[in-house]
């Protein structure tokens, strides 16, 4: 095989050590800090990459370096899998010592600046550090996924001048020089097969000219297998129904599913708004043929696997699994294509570069290394993530490449699973014994055309469509990182003004149902403005709105005429601001005469951020009762206009005087709880 006889494993240099750690939600920050940890191979240092869960303090100061990557989730919360890491890193008997003054680190943080808390986990954990004596070696860096190629605009030029740094201020001796780009480095994860597998069976057959669900049959006859893996943390559920909320002709496809789930009464009894129930969804049979057939793995596809977890004879370092693969025992090669490999998201960078060991051609080698050069991140977006082009797509763009059965855990991503919130609350989340628990899932199916007019399906909205009623999930559940939305402490009482998108409407509807459970106190007064296309079409649970007594919805319908009652009519004031017709008490809440909408109107547009300033006077006053302020649904411009929409409702119902005074207001947590879920 290509490459196999250039491997060149790193030399031990003494002193010369790193260790890579990751918080990682969605696996982005896992993926750079491999491809971190490999730079620093090349380099000779002696390299451990894991999730930071895996270490104690004590490990960072038995290494040279240290780089951490992180990702951001909630409200500006560290990730999952840092919790028990950051618990350590915040103990108080700590606070009045330099333990870590022997450390020396650099971060990377991955974020998105539609969020108020911008790369807030890599700043407290930057801040931390520094108060425990530890001191920089290399300056942060912050990604922003609004940015316009995402997080590589910041993190590859920060790449480069980390690497050029390393290079200066820690030489390697005259002996070594730094690993090739073009030498392949050791796997870290080596599959082996129990037994020899049948040699009789054909090396080479035909393969279907449809990936991804492209062909019309994604048939019910076809589906992924049923049985669940053992992953842990989950819990057997049964899913009750699986309907269609939008009509058939409706552009979205949005689910509405019933899972009846058998878990601790413990666990029941914590349940909050705000919480979110994770899916891990499987690869449908053909795909996994296809690409069996595309790499001439038929003679080993079906063949049991090593999968004891132990380290590769003659490979120091090395294990036969990833930590987060959980595998059925006795499970194929086909098994985990099936249940565990991401076969058909979009090729990462780090994917791509290890392609070229794997095919003899010199022509396909230089393509290869043309789509992952620096300076030629237009062609690699142009060429990945712009048609959404699959790794199945990509192989089948190089024939003459064939990775070794033996890699595919060394390339290939994991399946991730996927997070969606739990849109129901209070008394509807008990279910009929054995099962205790009820949860609804609103869920839209991701499925459009690409710029070269290629059908595409979300790996996870494929496998839900056709999912049966009946079918056996491993669902896992994460708690809300904050207790603000447990209306069990008393927050219930105060008012609420929501702002929900889309399918964005499900966390905020799991909030109000925890709030109607009490009524001595009641809850206080609910303001919701919720956002979609048609009102005939995506105007998500319409009846249960309009039977709750403290609830006031005004609903947005971007595609629909603008009632003629919504278009303001600006009457200039003394101080030359526009002011708008006094208003009467509405719903219960009260109301005081504001100046109108402060942005040029467009009577073709009707997004919820101009419901918020067309209402500014109903804001108000709810703004001066230390309300909570939910804003969920897509990322993007969404959240950054109806902040900015919010910001003018201080100002026009005169909560301040100033725009200004109002950003100032509302970042203080004493005036408001802002609390923000966007995906």
């Amino acid at each position: 095989m290509a490459g196999a006889d250039q491997t060149i494993r790193p030399g031990a240099v003494p002193g010369r050590s790193m260790i890579v750690m990751y918080g990682s939600e969605t696996g982005n920050g896992e993926e750079i800090a491999g491809e971190l940890g490999k730079m620093a191979q090349r380099l000779h240092f002696q390299v451990v990459v894991d999730e930071m869960d895996s270490f104690k303090l004590s490990d960072l100061l038995r290494f040279s370096l240290a780089i951490f990557v992180t990702s951001v989730t909630g409200q500006g919360d560290m990730p999952k899998n840092t919790t028990k890491f950051w618990k350590n890193l915040r103990r108080e008997k700590l606070s009045r010592t330099k333990c870590l003054a022997k450390l020396k680190f650099a971060i990377f943080g991955l974020g998105d600046s539609s969020y108020p808390k911008f790369n807030w986990a890599a700043r407290k954990l930057r801040v931390r550090l520094l108060q425990l004596g530890a001191t920089e070696f290399f300056r942060t860096g912050e990604g922003d996924e609004r940015h316009d190629n995402g997080i590589d605009s910041i993190y590859l030029p920060w790449y480069q001048e980390l690497k050029t740094h390393l290079l200066t201020n820690y030489p390697l001796p005259d002996s070594l020089t730094p690993i090739p780009e073009d030498v392949q480095l050791p796997p870290t994860y080596v599959l082996r097969l129990l037994h020899q597998p049948n040699q009789s069976l054909p090396l080479e057959s035909s393969v279907p000219e449809t990936i991804n669900g492209d062909k019309p049959a994604d048939r019910n006859s076809d589906l992924p297998p049923s049985d669940l893996l053992p992953i842990p943390d989950t819990f057997e559920t049964k899913l009750v129904s699986n309907d269609r909320m939008t009509p058939p002709d409706h552009w979205q496809d949005v689910r509405r599913l019933l899972l009846d789930v058998k878990c601790p009464r413990d666990a029941f009894s914590t349940f909050a708004a705000g919480a979110t129930a994770y899916i891990y969804p499987k690869n449908y049979p053909e795909d996994v043929q296809t690409l069996i057939d595309l790499m001439g793995w038929q003679s080993v596809a079906d063949a049991p696997l090593d999968l004891d977890n132990k380290a590769s004879p003659g490979i120091p370092g090395t294990r036969s699994l990833p930590p987060k693969l959980h595998a059925k025992p006795n499970s194929t090669l086909r098994d985990l294509l099936t249940h565990n490999l991401d076969i058909t998201s979009v090729p990462k960078r780090s994917f791509i570069r290890q392609l070229e060991f794997f095919t003899p051609s010199e022509m396909e080698k230089e393509r290869l290394r043309e789509l992952t050069a620096s300076g030629n991140e237009q062609d690699f977006y142009d060429y990945t993530s712009r048609p959404r082009r699959t790794i199945l797509e990509m192989l089948r763009d190089f024939p003459n490449l064939k990775i070794p059965y033996d890699h595919v855990l060394d390339l290939f991503p994991l399946i991730r699973a996927r997070e969606f919130s739990i849109c129901n609350g209070g008394n509807s989340l008990a279910a009929s014994p054995p099962y205790t628990l009820r949860i609804e899932l609103l869920i839209a199916l991701v499925e459009y055309r690409t710029i070269i007019r290629k059908p595409r399906q979300g790996l996870c909205s494929r496998y839900i469509r056709h999912l049966p009623a009946g079918s056996p999930l491993a669902i896992g559940f994460k708690h809300p990182p904050s207790a603000v939305l447990d209306p069990r402490n008393g927050e219930h009482t105060r008012p609420l003004i929501a702002v929900g998108t889309g399918t964005g409407i499900a966390p905020i509807r799991a909030l109000i149902q925890d709030r109607q459970v009490f009524t001595s106190p009641p809850p206080g007064q609910t303001l919701l403005f919720f956002g979609c296309r048609n009102e005939k079409a995506d105007y998500f649970y319409r009846s249960e709105w309009e039977s709750s007594p403290s609830l006031q919805v005004l609903p947005a319908f971007s595609r629909d005429p603008l009632p003629a009652s919504e278009v303001p009519s600006l009457h200039p004031s003394e101080d030359g601001l526009p002011t708008a017709p006094k208003a009467e008490d509405e719903g219960g809440i009260p109301v005081t005469t504001a100046a109108a909408p402060t942005f040029d109107y467009d009577a073709g547009k009707n997004y919820v951020q101009h419901r918020i300033r067309n209402h500014a006077a109903q804001i108000g006053p709810l703004m001066q009762r230390r309300p909570i302020i939910c804003v969920c649904g897509n990322a993007g411009r969404m959240p950054i206009s109806v902040r900015n929409a919010l910001l003018d409702a201080l100002a026009i119902s005169r909560v301040v005087d100033t725009r200004e005074a109002a950003e100032v207001w509302l970042s203080d947590g004493n005036n408001a709880t802002y609390w923000q879920e966007t995906w």
